[in-house]
């Protein structure tokens, strides 16, 4: 009786030090995903298999279960050369196998892009190579594609192919104009006349939006979308006439200011010279050294002052002279009608001879 208690103890402390389904599940490490450079065909720039491939791993990177190494990380683990070595090996599986196996990861993500034309076709493609299978394989066609879309969407087929669930990255840019028929771009295309009835869908990020209309200011600004944001935009625009009278408005402003400063100068200018004239005459009549020196000197600052001040008036003066004239000229050229249209009369003269006769009609 004493062995079998003894052995069953023994048992249950060796059931008690082996762990959990659970806690190994928890402690499993993630998948080690390694982004390739993308792959390019057609009239793509070079330069965008880095680019792309970035992209595509920031994407990927939302997955919860994977460890993402970019070409910056596989370059820092293997080295300049033996990376370029490997670059090519997208499409030989034992290739894979090998670089796979030199980074320590079991998953590769690949991508192509070929433009032909007007047509962008971008591929990503996640590969288990333990066991030679491809995971996950997601397209996406463009047409007239920027830089930016391209980059856009290599980011949202990698982040569908790590996790299996598609990405949205737009918002919606709402412009609201007060003025009918004015002229609406957003980053450099047009979006019609307003009142525009659609709202425009666009990447997240910052985006030039531009309003046009005869007769009115050019209006523009930038705006920040975010991805699933909805971002109004309410435009007013400025009649160009205002802006002439406004600008006529400052014109007799600055004008009477400067008659006013040329009106105080003078006063100025006559009230001093008149005391260095009396303190002049008050040195020639002392009789005390100290008293003429004082007089003398007190003589000159008045005339400076009074020199100065006339300065100042002039000056004034002129300016506003130049200011009300224009002011003026303005309020004349704003008051008359519109011209009309010059229009030469052709005149038949003896012997089969044509004048052109102009007129103003």
């Amino acid at each position: 009786m004493k062995r079998f208690a003894l052995a069953l103890a023994l048992l249950s402390t060796s059931a008690l030090a082996q762990p959990s389904p659970s806690v190994k599940s928890k402690a499993r490490p993630p998948h080690r995903l390694a982004v390739l450079d993308f792959t390019l065909a057609g009239s793509a720039h070079p330069d965008l298999a880095r680019v792309l491939a970035d992209a595509a791993a920031s994407g990927a990177a939302a997955a919860p279960d994977l460890q993402v190494l970019s070409q910056g990380d596989i370059s820092a683990m293997l080295g300049l050369e033996k990376t370029r070595q490997m670059l090519g090996c997208t499409d030989d599986q034992g290739c894979m196998a090998e670089l796979a196996g030199a980074l320590d990861s079991d998953r590769l993500l690949s991508g192509s892009l070929t433009i032909l034309e007007r047509t962008s076709l971008l591929t990503v493609k996640m590969l288990d190579v333990k066991r030679s299978r491809t995971l996950a394989r997601v397209t996406a066609t463009l047409l007239d594609a920027t830089e930016r879309e391209l980059v856009d969407a290599a980011r949202r087929l990698g982040h569908e192919a790590a996790t299996g669930e598609k990405l949205d990255t737009t918002g919606v840019v709402r412009v609201a104009v007060d003025r009918a028929g004015a002229t609406v771009t957003l980053d450099g295309r047009s979006l019609g006349v307003s009142p525009l009835k659609e709202a425009s869908r666009v990447l997240e990020g910052p985006h030039s939006i531009t309003v046009q209309k005869d007769g009115y200011v050019r209006w523009s600004t930038t705006v920040m979308v975010q991805a699933g944001q909805t971002v109004p935009v309410a435009v007013e625009l400025v009649p160009v006439l205002l802006l002439g009278e406004a600008a006529r408005s400052r014109l007799w402003t600055w004008g009477w200011v400067s008659a006013g400063v040329a009106v105080a100068a003078s006063g100025s200018a006559a009230y001093f010279g008149a005391k260095a004239n009396q303190s002049y005459d008050a040195y020639k009549l002392a009789s005390v050294r100290t008293r003429a020196v004082d007089l003398h000197d007190q003589a000159q600052q008045q005339a400076t002052i009074s020199n100065v001040s006339w300065a100042v008036a002039g000056v004034s003066a002129l300016a506003a002279g130049g200011l009300l004239a224009g002011a003026l000229l303005q309020d004349a050229a704003a008051a008359a009608p519109p011209q009309s249209k010059t229009t030469a009369v052709p005149v038949l003269l003896p012997g089969g001879a044509m004048l052109a006769v102009g007129g103003t009609f």
